[in-house]
């Protein structure tokens, strides 16, 4: 399996690939990171350090803030 998707590819409006979409991206203490708390329906995934609000059914982008790697 490739590595982490670049951060070029995050962007509003795209899609979390399904391979970023699992149990171990998914950020549940978002609050130690000064994130917004997620809306109804979505939740915040980490990956590779960037931080991608996506919507859990759908895995559709509604905000991305990269990581300090950038």
């Amino acid at each position: 399996m490739a590595g982490p998707v670049p951060h070029s590819d995050w962007h509003r409006g795209g899609r979390v690939p399904n391979d970023y979409r699992g149990q171990q991206y998914v950020l549940d203490d978002w609050r130690a990171h000064d994130l917004q708390p997620p809306p109804s329906g979505y939740q915040w995934l980490q990956v590779n350090g960037d931080f991608v609000l996506a919507a859990i059914a759908t895995g559709v982008i509604a905000s991305v803030l990269l990581g300090p790697h950038h």
